[in-house]
């Protein structure tokens, strides 16, 4: 068979950040293998039980197992990349989901500062062969 004509399943890019890393580096063995698990089918395109939390920040619920473990995370690029924003539980969902909001804004604000940077010395080379002819 044509390896060109066969239907190969994408997998979606995810990113942890920092403060999900260290949540996730807290999580006993079956929490991390179940999330790891979870982590794995989202990045097929298969969400599972989730919900919108708003300003772009997206939950994924684990009713079935442990304390109503939560992962936080924003999708990009129409569907091509994942940012894992924060994870949490029950507990703590109200303060996870405003901190998730905020991760996302900072992030979301750095980009922005980049893409500015970068366009101010494209800017400034085409200023400079403009005075050199």
């Amino acid at each position: 068979m044509d390896t060109l004509t066969r239907n190969e399943p994408c997998l979606i890019d995810t990113y942890k950040t920092a403060e999900y890393r260290r949540w996730e580096g807290r999580l006993h063995d079956v929490a991390a293998a179940a999330i790891d698990a979870r982590i794995k089918n989202l990045q097929h395109g298969k969400r599972g039980d989730w919900r919108a939390v708003g300003d772009g920040v997206c939950e994924l619920r684990f009713l079935q197992t442990g304390p109503g473990w939560r992962v936080y995370f924003h999708e990009t690029n129409l569907g091509a990349l994942i940012l894992l924003l924060l994870g949490g539980d029950k507990a703590s969902q109200q303060r996870d989901i405003a901190q998730a909001k905020q991760i996302l804004a900072e992030l979301k604000a750095k980009q922005a500062a980049l893409r500015k940077q970068k366009q101010a010395a494209v800017n400034d080379r085409k200023g400079r062969k403009g005075r050199k002819q």
